[in-house]
């Protein structure tokens, strides 16, 4: 969701190329539509040459306004913003906190790792629910009760307390990270899908080192409480705006919904078209007897893991003891992360869709999915010589002498990380896009818990190898469980082909 970069690679990946949840009239049958629907389209878009084809109906999101839908779109970018802001915001408070609540640096860390587990799961929660009966209520309702968590943790006294402000705060504001592909296809045609999904995708990406960023500047001056009711203002403005939103499901097959008074104060509708079942929760999961798609979970987990929540999460722990930086100057080691996945970002949509026109038009029009893996051994060569950079400067830095060589190793690093998690999941969900959703939560359930044992084990792999030492370990498990699975896939999928 490119998270700690809890986002380069959780949303930004995830959704990419996910399609509508709304659904659909066949494009290119406009032959058969009846004049009064073909002259509303035409007077509304300008053309019948629509994909999706929308109704005739004005409520159809597809026929909203263009403010209308901005409206929605950017209020998903700030809630996904907001998500990873929060999660990842905390980080400059570690040493405050461990301090509060007697226990260790590492463990503080937690309280960000286990907001990473949740951001995994939930989805497959909410995803099924949302689908169903509506989402602004969701979206509305985790909004205001992050709110309150959030002063909760203000006031928390001790490690159990923080804990489970925590955990529940990844609870409730998963339910705006897993519905942002989604309410995109509600409201955007198939050519606008890619601009629309970048709105929310690069707030989830900035939202990371943004939030560590900022907070440490309100820890350095204001203290760790101001920290959780900065969070708090924000989900409380959030709130307000999500109750001036609208409803954005839309069967549009058979657009009848069964609501009683209650369920309508609520914002909850049930469509009849839209039957829930439990299976719904684990269907995603199938997606594990695909080859392809389970070499590309392998790839992506553990490369999210190692450059990328190893160089967000540990920062403190690394900078702050060997440095002796304050909140406010640990807050300026994140520059590097940004500007590292921005240029990641930017590095990886484009460039593969460029090499698979070329691909495809060298090949005579037949397109080949694995044909996109090419793109993604760059991401791999950027990661390993990126932590070779940061593990070894580390090393080599003399305690309470900062300088920034380690971070251009970052920067590297969370190039590369973006540059791999758009390009596999692309390709996954290539592998099978009729269930592109289904594939986009399996490798963020799988990504996210990854990355969540990674922390206990951190501390430990810099103490008994050093920096150097475990850059190198990373390294080589990138290269032989990254690398490898892509390369596999990539010969299986070119002998295919032929």
């Amino acid at each position: 969701m490119s998270t700690p970069s809890i986002a380069p690679s959780i949303a930004s990946d995830m959704e990419k190329g996910t399609p509508s949840h709304v659904e659909n009239t066949p494009i290119g049958i406009t032959a058969d539509l009846d004049p009064e629907h073909e002259q509303y389209l035409i007077s509304r878009h300008g053309s019948v040459q629509l994909d999706p084809l929308p109704s005739a109906d004005p409520q159809d999101p597809l026929n909203w306004p263009d403010w209308k839908k901005n409206y929605e779109i950017l209020l998903i970018a700030f809630g996904s913003f907001s998500s990873t802001f929060m999660a990842a915001g905390l980080t400059p408070a570690f040493e405050t906190m461990a301090e509060e609540y007697g226990v260790t640096l590492e463990t503080a860390a937690y309280f960000t790792s286990a907001q990473i587990a949740v951001f995994g799961v939930l989805p497959l929660f909410w995803v099924p629910l949302m689908n169903t009966y509506g989402r602004k209520f969701f979206v509305t309702f985790g909004a205001l009760a992050c709110g309150v968590l959030n002063i909760g943790g203000a006031v928390s006294t001790t490690f159990g307390q923080q804990m489970a402000t925590r955990v529940l705060v990844g609870v409730f504001v998963s339910t705006v990270t897993a519905a942002g592909s989604s309410v995109v296809g509600d409201l955007a045609f198939s050519h606008e899908r890619g601009k629309k999904n970048g709105w929310w995708t690069l707030a989830f990406v900035v939202g990371t080192p943004s939030g560590p960023f900022f907070t440490g500047f309100i820890q350095q001056h204001a203290g760790t409480k101001w920290i959780f009711y900065v969070f708090a203002i924000m989900n409380f403005i959030q709130f307000g705006l999500w109750l001036f939103a609208t409803e954005t499901v839309y069967t549009r097959s058979n657009p009848v919904y069964h609501q009683s008074k209650v369920l309508k104060v609520l914002g909850i509708r049930k469509s009849e078209s839209r039957q829930f079942h439990w299976k719904m929760f684990f269907r995603p999961l199938k997606q594990a007897a695909n080859f392809n798609i389970t070499l590309a979970v392998i790839a992506a987990s553990v490369t999210f893991c190692y450059a990328n929540i190893v160089l967000v999460v540990e920062m403190p722990q690394v900078m702050i003891p060997y440095f002796h930086l304050s909140p406010q100057q640990l807050s300026l080691q994140y520059i590097s992360i940004i500007v590292g996945s921005f240029i990641g970002e930017v590095l990886a949509g484009p460039l593969s869709d460029w090499w698979m026109k070329r691909c495809t038009a060298k090949r005579g029009g037949n397109r080949v999915i694995a044909d996109r893996l090419w793109i993604s051994y760059n991401g791999y060569f950027l990661v390993i010589i990126g932590l070779i950079i940061w593990g070894v400067f580390l090393f080599q830095a003399k305690p309470g002498h900062w300088n920034i060589r380690p971070l251009i190793g970052a920067a590297i690093a969370a190039a590369g990380n973006n540059i791999v998690a758009t390009v596999i999941t692309t390709f996954a969900i290539d592998c099978n896009p009729s269930k592109a959703a289904d594939v986009g939560l399996y490798i963020n359930f799988v990504r996210s818990l990854y990355g969540f044992l990674g922390p206990f084990y951190f501390p430990y792999m810099f103490a008994n190898l050093n920096f150097a030492g475990s850059a190198g370990l990373m390294c080589g498990l990138v290269l032989l469980f990254a690398w490898v699975p892509s390369i596999i896939a990539h010969v299986v999928g070119l002998r295919r082909a032929k």
